[in-house]
């Protein structure tokens, strides 16, 4: 697999509301790993993103296992588990390695291949779902970071990102990019070239 490819999602959603039952039975999938930061909570806060809590409380609804796998400590990730009720969790995942997705899946009581993951960052979610061989799927980050320390490092990532997006809509035909107020918060010579 050529790097590019490896961040390349398999699929591309605008937000967590997209990612529907229906898809998700029509892909085999029966558990979704999902990432903390601007997918499920707001960036480095326990605040769950309103369509997230949603989302949650549709998939249980619908027998889909929900599992919290991120690289943040568990104090950061507690209250997210907590207010969302998910059972299934791993922090200090260490994604793009892939030591804990066969684990949680067999945690989960699920097969291999009955498992997706659900991300915003191209450089760990979906590396990593793609190294461990499961649906990638690449949701929109709610926000910006917002912590001072990583700002600088996710301006790059989010840039990088851009290029994926423009490899993307060439394969399927598509017109992603990053919301205005996403691309606000990057370096000018990052959003000036159009990823069409």
């Amino acid at each position: 697999m050529l790097k590019d490819e490896l961040y390349l999602p398999d699929i591309i959603f605008n937000s967590i509301s997209e990612v529907t039952p229906e898809f998700l039975r029509e892909h085999g999938i029966k558990g979704v790993l999902c990432d903390t930061d601007n997918t499920l909570a707001l960036d480095n806060r326990k605040d769950i993103i309103p369509e997230a809590a949603e989302w949650v409380k549709l998939m249980k609804q619908e027998g889909i296992k929900v599992c919290v796998m991120s690289n943040a400590f568990l104090v950061r990730n507690w209250p997210v588990i907590k207010a969302l009720d998910i059972e299934f969790y791993q922090t200090r995942s260490h994604k793009p390695r892939q030591w804990y997705y066969e684990p949680l899946t067999k945690k989960m009581g699920l097969k291999h291949g009955e498992v997706a993951f659900l991300g915003d960052q191209m450089k760990t979610d979906i590396v990593g779902a793609n190294k461990a061989d499961i649906l990638s799927m690449y949701v929109m980050p709610y926000a910006f970071e917002t912590n001072p320390f990583y700002k600088n490092i996710f301006k790059k990532r989010r840039a990088v990102e851009r290029k994926i997006f423009k490899l993307y809509n060439e394969l399927h035909g598509t017109r992603f990019d990053f919301p205005e107020h996403i691309k606000a918060e990057m370096y000018e010579e990052d959003i000036k070239e159009c990823v069409y």
